[in-house]
């Protein structure tokens, strides 16, 4: 009977609060009274329930049918968030959210909202976040969200929004804001300085997937305190010195997904506080040495699903001493890293080079002293030596969490690469002495090349001589000889005769005295012929 009682006291103690929570809480919603906090997240609601608790401060009402909200909303004037997102909304009828003066966040995303208008967010002086992406806008009127003087985060994203539609004094009044998405619109230009003049203290600005085609110099000049800016697919194929004119503190920076066919290096340079770039999905084939010199505050990189890329070279990441985190990813053509690409990296913990075509990679690529993890998974690496002595080092170096490409045959061990290695030697070696010695033959053909072939030519004088009928002059040089044309007897005679015309020539025999020198006698001229 006692138990009875007790059980009696206590459902007599919580009913008033079951009566005040539970009872009027949707079926398929969360209703929490301690924190005030209700979730009717997937409740197949279509309209803002009426009768929770007036005191919540939380209303998450996601993934409904909900096509309007009517005055139901002003029943909670204690709300800080309120998250519709995910519904079928068409419109927001004037000073909707009067009564939310304590709102700080408003989620309107993925609707199908159209316009809005100054008179929309009237009462919400108070809110920090706004997000309106993923609905129908293609037009922003001037002032539209004036009175949100205290915003600091405004989401336009994947909505119609042209170069027209954003008026120039269409964000005007956001003195405090600091993060802005206009991506995935309609832009076809960067707007001009005076849409962002009223919001020169920005932080964040995303304006990719927008057919900008080109940046002028100084578009974003006006946003001075900027630190992060997202260009990616924005069709750019080129970018000059002056796009990033004034806003050189820039920590962050997205390229990728456009049409580069090089990096470019010199618009980059002048970013010397750059933190983080994203430069994947482009056109270029090589990443060059000093690819982004200048950049010595480079501390993640990120070259993601390139198709063009096949090579990066050994001096490319040389000016980037302190690169913390490098992920190259999913570049299927990519084949050739340079030994110790990584090497000189001495802060470097993070290394990503996944799915990739490399086909070896070696230990001597990277700097162990302060890596901690590596993927090298999914890449079609052959089961080699290299590879075998990479494994090695990452299974017996335990500060390091890595991921690796698994071999579906015998990988070799130690002393078998050992055998292999010196095997390899003695064969190097052998080929480095022919080399040497065929060389230094060669060399010394070239350096006596001229008596080479001064004794080919008078071997070859020699040969002909001796065929001609010739015998050398005696008591002469025998590597003198003289010849002349084939001449007559009485050729000969005249010419004799005419050299000796002023001396009286003694006749012995029939000869002149000048035939009869050193008692050499010839019976008759000797003809010389002509090689």
């Amino acid at each position: 009977m006692t138990l009875i009682l007790s059980w009696l006291f206590i459902l007599v103690l919580i009913v008033p609060d079951l009566s005040s929570s539970l009872l009027h809480c949707p079926s398929r919603c969360h209703c929490d009274d301690e924190k005030l906090d209700v979730n009717c997240e997937e409740g197949h609601l279509d309209v803002v329930p009426i009768a929770l608790n007036p005191s919540i401060q939380r209303l998450v009402i996601r993934n409904n049918k909900i096509r309007i909200i009517d005055s139901s909303v002003q029943f909670y004037s204690e709300l800080t968030l309120l998250d519709l997102s995910f519904n079928y909304l068409f419109n927001i009828p004037d000073r909707t959210f009067a009564r939310q003066n304590k709102l700080q966040q408003l989620h309107l995303n993925h609707n199908k909202i159209s316009a809005v208008s100054n008179r929309t967010f009237v009462g919400l002086g108070e809110l920090l976040v706004l997000n309106l992406r993923g609905n129908l806008i293609d037009l922003i009127e001037p002032m539209s969200f004036s009175p949100l003087t205290k915003l600091e985060e405004l989401n336009l994203g994947q909505n119609r929004i042209t170069s027209i539609g954003l008026s120039t004094k269409g964000l005007l009044g956001l003195m405090d804001l600091k993060i802005l998405y206009l991506d995935d619109n309609r832009l076809e230009v960067v707007p001009p300085e005076e849409t962002f003049r009223p919001v020169d203290k920005l932080a964040e600005l995303y304006i990719g997937t927008n057919s900008l085609n080109m940046i002028r110099d100084g578009a974003f000049s006006v946003l001075s305190e900027l630190t992060l800016l997202d260009l990616r697919s924005t069709l750019l194929s080129n970018i000059s010195s002056g796009t990033f004119a004034g806003i050189e503190n820039i920590k962050c920076l997205n390229l990728a997904d456009n049409r580069f066919q090089r990096i470019p290096t010199k618009p980059l340079e002048i970013l010397r506080r750059l933190e983080e770039l994203s430069i994947g999905q482009n056109y270029f084939e090589t990443v060059p040495g000093n690819s982004f010199r200048g950049l010595s505050n480079l501390k993640r990189f990120e070259l993601r699903g390139s198709l063009y890329l096949k090579r990066i070279e050994r001096t490319a990441f040389q000016t980037n001493t302190n690169l913390e985190s490098i992920a190259i990813e999913s570049n299927k053509a990519l084949s050739v890293l340079e030994e110790e690409t990584f090497s000189g990296l001495l802060y470097l913990k993070h290394l990503s080079l996944r799915n990739n075509g490399f086909e070896q990679l070696d230990e001597n690529m990277f700097s162990w002293n302060s890596l901690r993890t590596l993927d090298i998974s999914d890449n079609p690496i052959n089961c080699d030596c290299y590879y075998s002595k990479l494994l090695h080092r990452l299974q017996t170096t335990n500060r390091i969490s890595y991921n690796a490409t698994g071999c579906p045959h015998h990988l070799p061990d130690q002393w078998e690469c050992e055998y292999i290695l010196d095997k390899n030697k003695n064969l190097i070696s052998v080929l480095v002495l022919a080399v040497a010695i065929v060389t230094a033959i060669a060399l010394t053909f070239y350096r006596f090349r001229g008596l080479l072939r001064e004794y080919v030519h008078n071997g070859c004088k020699n040969k002909s001589h001796v065929a001609g009928g010739v015998s050398p002059v005696i008591g002469g040089d025998i590597n003198r000889v003289d010849y002349e044309k084939a001449i007559t007897e009485d050729d000969y005679v005249i010419r004799q005769s005419n050299l000796y015309s002023n001396q009286v020539q003694p006749i012995l025999n029939g000869y002149p005295g000048y035939m009869q020198q050193n008692n050499i006698y010839y019976n008759k001229p000797l003809p010389i012929t002509e090689l």
